[in-house]
């Protein structure tokens, strides 16, 4: 977590909305990790398997997908809250002061928007996916909803964090 600092330099505590969402969106952030874990052991077991006993198991590349969704939309709030995400300052970085927080407003904004429609559309295709009762085709067939689940929370954890760096950016007046 990068602290936020004064005028002065001197280090001040985040906005208390963020400092509530920084808990729930941290441990998104760390199941994601855990999750990168999985993958790796995933993908060794795959590689001993093929290349040692030669016996791949075909479920493998099925379920580290599965597991790759999941860790990169529980992990993407995480990176948002910590500023590890794609931005590109070529203008940004030369707006005058008076500007930025606008910026950075408009920034949130459109995180917020982002996330909505994620959300929404994740909810449509998983209502559609247990109306229908179907499942996901290939080696391993579960309900289809399932591996979207990760998509809506994902959706869920950048929205919160969205709406409280939005919200004491504008009650604070935080950068």
């Amino acid at each position: 977590m990068s602290p936020r600092t004064d005028a002065h330099g001197a280090a001040k505590a985040a906005p208390i909305p963020e400092r509530i969402a920084t808990p729930i969106v941290w441990l998104g952030g760390a199941i994601s990790a855990l999750l990168i874990l999985v993958v790796l052991c995933l993908t060794t077991y795959s590689v001993f398997m093929r290349y040692v006993l030669d016996r791949p198991p075909v479920w493998i590349d099925d379920l580290t997908g599965f597991v790759l969704v999941a860790l990169v939309m529980l992990g993407v709030a995480e990176a948002y809250r910590g500023g590890n995400h794609i931005s590109i300052d070529l203008l940004t970085g030369r707006l005058p002061r008076s500007l930025r927080k606008v910026q950075a407003i408009w920034s949130d904004l459109c995180v917020i928007a982002f996330a909505v429609v994620l959300i929404v559309s994740t909810w449509h295709a998983i209502d559609f996916a247990i109306s229908f009762e179907s499942y996901t085709s290939g080696s391993i067939e579960i309900a289809s909803w399932i591996p979207q689940v990760p998509l809506l929370a994902g959706g869920v954890l950048l929205a919160l964090f969205a709406v409280a760096r939005l919200l004491g950016r504008v009650f604070r007046g935080t950068q």
